[in-house]
């Protein structure tokens, strides 16, 4: 019995200290960059989509230069799983009904969520998007990448309207 109960401590210190699970992942360092037109997007979500079975999805956001980082969700580190992906970048604004910009409710309480009826539902914001819907959809992006253990995995997307 007490050898029972000291081999399963063993196994449990095992356990605890190797982990278990997506802790583990073993991920590469990924980066990259978004212009629409040679120009930098800032505030686009790119999304790695696996082509296969075996990966991960994995997703960065952009800053005002366009550059980006990307996450495996789970993973210990930044960074996603070696493999092919298919590209997905979406970038959205919100807009009145007459499709202009909606300012921020901090900058002039353009959307109060407490008005009623018809004054709430003309003034809700619409998300509208500002780049080509062919890169949002996995179906129609063309952009792919692999991503490799050895690296360098910087990757620059240059979309087109």
């Amino acid at each position: 019995m007490k050898r029972n109960t000291l081999l399963l401590g063993m196994f449990s210190l095992v356990l605890i200290t190797t982990g278990c699970g997506p802790a583990g992942l073993p991920v590469v360092h990924v980066t990259g960059k978004v212009t629409l037109e040679g120009e930098p997007v800032e505030g686009a979500s790119v999304t790695f989509n696996p082509m296969d079975s075996a990966g991960r999805l994995a997703s960065g956001s952009t800053d005002a230069k366009g550059e980006f980082l990307v996450i495996t969700q789970g993973a210990t580190k930044n960074g996603c799983l070696p493999g092919s992906y298919c590209i997905t970048v979406s970038k959205y604004i919100l807009v009145d009904v007459r499709g202009n910009p909606v300012v921020s409710a901090d900058d002039s309480g353009a959307y109060d969520p407490s008005s009623r009826g018809a004054a709430r539902r003309a003034a809700r914001p619409i998300p509208q998007s500002v780049l080509p819907d062919k890169y949002r959809n996995i179906e129609t992006s063309a952009l792919t990448v692999e991503v490799t253990k050895r690296g360098p995995n910087v990757f620059t997307f240059e979309l087109t309207k």
